[in-house]
């Protein structure tokens, strides 16, 4: 029988190629926007190879955003069975590894969320889609911590330990959160996502779809669209 570590690592590499792959080709998508946005003043063949590869990375990264938040939630089950109980709640660094792992969560939610109810109308938008692209890298940076939290609790040591040790960082202290600090965070984050529902409930923002002039008047500006042409195929 499979044990309950042996199907973490897997879930915990399978979110990770997923939203690693979904992290990349978003960027790559808003990096295509930019040139397109910017054609007249770049090379012509700046604009073609970004109008042909930004279809195929936009598609790409939206499965990936979907295939790594299922991954994360497995991970997270798979985890809290794989780790004795008191092991999860006596140290103050698996507790913070599970805080980021659940804001984690909740923030690629956040960006299936978005991809998944304005579609690839969301790129026509400059507001929406700088949203996207920054939640997205936030997204990204929030697992990678949790991620080198991890690893430091089962092997010792972390493939962004350089970069903890530019920072002056210590990922084994310096972000480890005490109980009453992390319930406190919890409840905080709670409370602002509950808000938020309430809020777009009363404001009627679920009767927003697709298209620039919804975009445009969910954020209330008067953003130029940008450069969409033909996305369906290309």
């Amino acid at each position: 029988m499979v044990s309950m570590s042996a199907l973490h690592s897997l879930t915990a590499e399978m979110h990770t190629g997923f939203l690693t792959l979904a992290f990349a080709c978003i960027v790559i998508v808003g990096l295509s926007q930019v040139v397109l946005h910017y054609r007249h003043k770049a090379p012509k063949r700046f604009s073609t190879w970004a109008q042909n590869i930004r279809g195929y990375a936009e598609a790409a990264g939206f499965v990936g955003a979907v295939g790594g938040f299922i991954g994360l939630i497995l991970s997270g089950v798979t985890g809290m069975y794989a780790w004795p109980s008191d092991a999860l709640f006596s140290s103050p660094v698996v507790m913070n590894k599970i805080l980021l792992t659940v804001f984690g969560t909740v923030m690629w939610g956040v960006v299936v969320f978005t991809r998944a109810h304005f579609g690839r109308g969301l790129w026509s938008s400059r507001s929406l889609s700088v949203f996207y692209v920054s939640f997205t890298f936030a997204a990204f940076m929030t697992v990678g911590l949790a991620g080198s939290l991890g690893a430091h609790l089962t092997v010792g040591e972390s493939v962004l330990d350089p970069v903890w040790s530019i920072a002056g960082v210590d990922i084994g202290t310096t972000l480890a959160l005490g109980l009453v600090i992390a319930i406190a965070a919890s409840l905080v984050s709670l409370g602002v996502v509950l808000a938020t529902v309430v809020y777009a409930r009363y404001k009627r923002l679920d009767t927003y779809r697709v298209g620039p002039a919804s975009c445009q008047n969910f954020f209330k500006c008067s953003d130029n669209t940008v450069v969409m042409n033909d996305f369906s195929g290309k």
